[in-house]
Parts: structure tokens; sequence; C-alpha cells
């Protein structure tokens, strides 16, 4: 049934040319004012702004907490007590 439907649309090879032709030249021209576009954007020079640094002072910093509390311990879930205090696994390892 499809075959029957396009039998019947008759593309000349004219104009499938024509119309590859028009989109390898519409493809080209993008292309073209892509790199024309980037050409354009490295030849101005690009606008400085004032950036303003805002100092948050409700925050204390991590190195004023760390200095003087206790070392980090890692605990998993269901441990109550320290990973590196509770009893260690035989592992075996070939």
């Amino acid at each position: 049934m499809n075959r029957q439907r396009l039998a019947q649309l008759r593309i000349a090879p004219l104009h499938l040319q024509q119309g590859l032709f028009a989109s390898l030249a519409l493809l080209v021209t993008l292309i073209a004012g892509q790199q024309f576009q980037r050409w354009q954007d490295t030849q101005a020079p690009a606008p400085r702004m004032a950036v303003q640094h805002l100092t948050q002072t409700h925050f204390t910093p991590v190195s004023s907490s760390l200095t003087g509390s206790s070392p980090v311990q890692l605990m998993t879930v269901d441990q109550a007590q320290p990973v590196l205090e509770s009893p260690r696994q035989e592992r075996w390892v070939f």
C-alpha cells in the first residue's frame, strides 16, 4: 500500500537533487553564521562586571570548628559504637 502512494508522488531526480542542494546550502550557511558569530565574540572585549563578595557572619568557618574539637569518628547506622572500637572480623586474602 505504501509503495503505491510513493509511486504516485513521482519525485523526479532533478527535484531530489535540488532538495539535497538546498539542504546543503542551508547547512553551510548555518555553520558559517555560527563561525562568524564566534569570531565576532572573540574580537569584542568581554564586559567587566563588578562582583561584590558578601561576607556571611551567621556561619562559623569550618577551620575554627575542627581545631578545638575531637577527631571525627566513622560510624555505621546499625552500630552504637565507633568503627575503630568494634571487634575486627577475620578476612582471608588469597
